[in-house]
């Protein structure tokens, strides 16, 4: 994952769900006779970067049991060196390169980016708004999201008045902003890095009255709140509205075991409030847990026996026990009995391209954002056509 770099928050979403896992996990014992470790390798958000930092990671595979990443900046470099190691990597990417994967060792528990993108129009549907102008980057993330939320809206019978790229990097994004600016859009729909973000919607301020702006899950972290209301005011960002995939009540048997598990690890990330509700620190939470727990089952700790174990732990059925923490599942996999895992994220149904389906939250963009409701699932199904 990247922990520098434009996307550096990317690693500690991982870590934050990886901490509190392993520290339960060898809390109960382990994982037939392993302790599990956390470690990181900084991947810089670069594609060029991330392949040595893979490779290394490869060269020591017989302690590696899984990968969480790669990332939206690196996947399509760096995912198929995973692939051929026969590492499971549990993807932080919406690419949808990725919606019809056939690699076996390959998992995604956070959506596709383009269901942002629907989630993005069903919302200004449901509003009322019938004008939109799309703004989003040139990065591998926005070429999803921005696509669906732009034939989304007109799906739904909205106008897209301006369609504006950002190339990251610029100085100024003067002329981007006018055109935005004099579109006279009832909304925006956006996406894009901190320093990009500040410096574009600082020049728009300038020129018009910031409208309802819809951003993704992404530009719910620190830095990017802490950059765009350092450049437009805290006020401003009241206009702004994130979302992101849905999460279970915090009254969950799952969600509490990781709850105090995130505030008694040994080690554990900055801002924990940040990540408590987060739809990628819990899937890599579970994801954790479902690596030990298919170890378990397996009776093996390589990849290549325990992988295919993994579907099977998520997956209600006759006689199944549920369990929503790695102690009760090792007790009951032990005793001889079939189990189902439901942790921090809930159910998780995985389809037969080992991705997740998910509804997604309108959410106030702040720092301890509140849910606004959510994004209405019959519009996204249709935004999706």
């Amino acid at each position: 994952m990247p922990f520098s770099g434009a996307d550096a928050s990317y690693g500690d979403l991982a870590l934050s769900g990886c901490y509190p896992a392993t520290y339960l996990i060898n809390k109960a014992g382990g994982v037939l006779g392993h302790q599990l470790t956390c470690t990181s390798s900084d991947t810089r958000g670069d594609p060029q970067d991330a392949v040595p930092a893979a490779n290394a990671l490869v060269a020591h595979s017989s302690s590696v049991v899984a990968v969480f990443g790669p990332s939206s900046d690196e996947a399509l470099s760096t995912e198929p060196l995973f692939q051929q190691a026969h590492i499971p990597s549990f993807l932080m990417t919406g690419d949808t390169q990725y919606d019809s994967n056939t690699d076996p060792y390959m998992w995604r528990l956070v959506p596709p980016d383009a269901a942002e993108g629907y989630a993005m129009a069903a919302w200004a549907e449901s509003k009322g708004f019938t004008r939109a102008a799309a703004v989003f980057a040139t990065g591998s993330q926005s070429q999803a999201d921005g696509p669906a939320a732009i034939s989304g809206f007109k799906k739904l019978g909205g106008q897209i008045v301006a369609n504006v790229q950002l190339t990251p990097g610029q100085p100024s994004y003067s002329t981007e902003a006018q055109k935005v600016a004099s579109s006279h859009p009832q909304v925006i729909f956006y996406d894009g890095s901190a320093p990009m973000s500040a410096t574009f919607f600082a020049e728009l301020k300038q020129l018009t009255n910031l409208p309802p702006t819809y951003v993704v899950e992404t530009e719910e972290e620190p830095a990017w709140i802490t950059a765009v209301s350092g450049a437009i005011g805290a006020s401003a960002l009241q206009s702004f509205t994130a979302f992101e995939a849905s999460t279970p009540s915090t009254s969950t048997a799952g969600w509490q075991t990781f709850n105090q598990a995130m505030h008694n690890a040994p080690k554990n990330v900055p801002s924990i409030n940040q990540y408590l509700k987060d739809p990628f620190t819990l899937s890599y939470y579970d994801a954790a847990n479902l690596v030990a727990l298919a170890m378990v089952e397996a009776h093996s700790i390589k990849p290549t026996v325990y992988n295919s174990d993994i579907m099977g732990l998520t997956e209600a059925g006759a006689g199944k026990t549920v369990v929503h923490d790695f102690a009760t599942g090792v007790k009951d996999l032990q005793a001889g009995q079939k189990i189902q895992y439901v942790g921090a994220l809930g159910q998780i149904s995985l389809d037969p391209h080992h991705n997740i389906a998910a509804d997604f939250n309108a959410l106030t963009e702040s720092s301890n954002p509140q849910v606004l409701g959510q994004a209405p699932t019959d519009l996204m199904v249709k935004a999706a056509g």
